[in-house]
């Protein structure tokens, strides 16, 4: 059994399928292996034409692992294609070792990053719902090693209860998600009664959360790792003289997320569906950066969220030499979140795509109607202000369409002149 300290060792195997392998694949997926925490003592490729029904793989190529398998120290043996129950059991019975898959391994990811009480039970729910296709097994070996990378169970009381009683927690995790999922609603309702919502999406370790400490001069916690960020995260940011709006920092997304994931972080991700405008976050440094981008739409496009607004930053800026080539508008923006280039111009095209441009028009009020005059500034960019005569205050301002009417319902409120402003600068 492994202490805390120790860590678990672990054996790759990266099967390229029939339609051949994708070199950002299998990197990722080494990737995903780090991430976890596990040291790799060693790493086979299979090159298939067929899949094999009861083992994935061919006997021969089993036998070759056997032979490896001799020669390392290892405690668990990690596939990059997900397997069913039946080729799982098949698999540990022949190589006997314990065997887990893709899915599996992200599943434990996520158990470790999972920070708040929403995070830990939605988690624990994608676990239950994984492994109780794996109950005929058994779970004595996931006893005996808990704590190991794939062998996180969701604790000590499940690995102990039969399928009936695992079905009773699966019910009870996803009532106590449905209450926090009717908070987050409300309160997300609230939130956008006072201020627009804008959230950074992106592939997992597009910079994302670096980015969002850059915007909102916050210290949320950053790695090069990925999934750091799992529970949303929420900051004002200022985008003009007298606008804000709320940002928030999501979850990465990756290829082929399991689906008992998207199930379980459905609340979570509705942040995103709800939102008024997406920040899309692409590693431009990254070779593989267009079919991240597919992969992310992919995901948007099933969480309903593929019609939102959305701003393309392309972070990392400074570690392309020749740039991008880019044909740079208000929503395809080069930028650093570490060297802090390219932000102004993003919060610029924030202001742009949130509200539509302001309206320029003079108002006139009586010197003594404070509180009319408070609410103007609270709702309007102000640009002059001066008295025309003893009695009467004037105010150049910027405001949006709909404000605008509201104040010209107030009698004692003028309106001079109104015209689209040109003072926003387009990008």
């Amino acid at each position: 059994m492994k202490t805390s300290n120790q860590k678990i060792k672990s054996y790759l195997v990266i099967v390229n399928s029939p339609k051949g392998s994708i070199e950002n694949d299998n990197e990722e997926f080494i990737s995903l292996t780090l991430s976890a925490g596990t040291v790799i003592s060693g790493i086979t490729y299979v090159n298939i034409k067929k899949f094999n029904r009861n083992t994935l793989i061919g006997k021969g190529k089993l036998q070759s692992i056997k032979e490896d398998l001799e020669a390392v120290d290892i405690d668990l043996i990690i596939f990059n294609k997900d397997l069913i129950a039946s080729q799982e059991r098949n698999l540990e019975k022949i190589l006997k070792y314990p065997v887990i898959d893709r899915s599996r391994l992200i599943l434990d990811i996520f158990a470790r990053r999972a920070q708040t009480n929403s995070g830990k039970l939605q988690v624990e729910l994608a676990q239950l719902k994984h492994l109780s296709t794996r109950l005929i097994r058994g779970w004595t070996h996931l006893e005996r090693q808990k704590g190991g990378i794939g062998l996180r169970g969701p604790g000590e009381k499940q690995l102990e209860t039969d399928r009936r009683l695992l079905q009773e927690r699966i019910r009870s995790i996803e009532l106590k998600l449905k209450k926090l999922h009717t908070q987050r609603k409300t309160n997300r309702k609230s939130r956008n009664k006072v201020m627009k919502n804008v959230a950074l999406v992106g592939y997992t370790n597009a910079g994302k959360s670096t980015l969002f400490n850059s915007l909102s001069n916050s210290k949320t916690f950053v790695a090069d790792k990925m999934f750091t960020t799992l529970d949303p995260i929420f900051r004002p940011i200022s985008i003009s003289k007298n606008r804000r709006v709320v940002i928030s920092d999501t979850v990465g997304f990756i290829r082929e997320l399991p689906s008992e994931l998207i199930e379980a972080f459905l609340s979570t991700l509705e942040e995103i569906s709800d939102a008024d405008l997406l920040i899309h976050v692409l590693d431009s440094s990254d070779r593989f950066m267009h079919q991240n981008k597919q992969s992310v739409e992919s995901i948007l496009k099933q969480i309903g969220a593929d019609q939102i607004p959305t701003i393309y930053a392309y972070n990392k800026i400074d570690l392309v030499k020749k740039g991008l080539d880019l044909l740079n508008t208000y929503q395809h923006i080069e930028v650093s979140a570490k060297e802090d280039i390219g932000t102004e111009t993003l919060i610029e095209s924030i202001a742009l795509m949130i509200n539509p441009q302001p309206i320029k028009t003079i108002l006139r009020i009586n010197v003594n109607e404070s509180k009319i005059r408070a609410q103007i500034y609270s709702i309007a960019n102000v640009i002059q202000e001066c008295l025309i005569n003893e009695n009467t205050l004037e105010l150049t301002v910027e405001i949006d369409e709909r404000n605008l009417l509201r104040l010209k319902k107030n009698k004692k409120i003028k309106a001079i002149e109104s015209k689209l402003s040109t003072s926003s600068k387009r990008i």
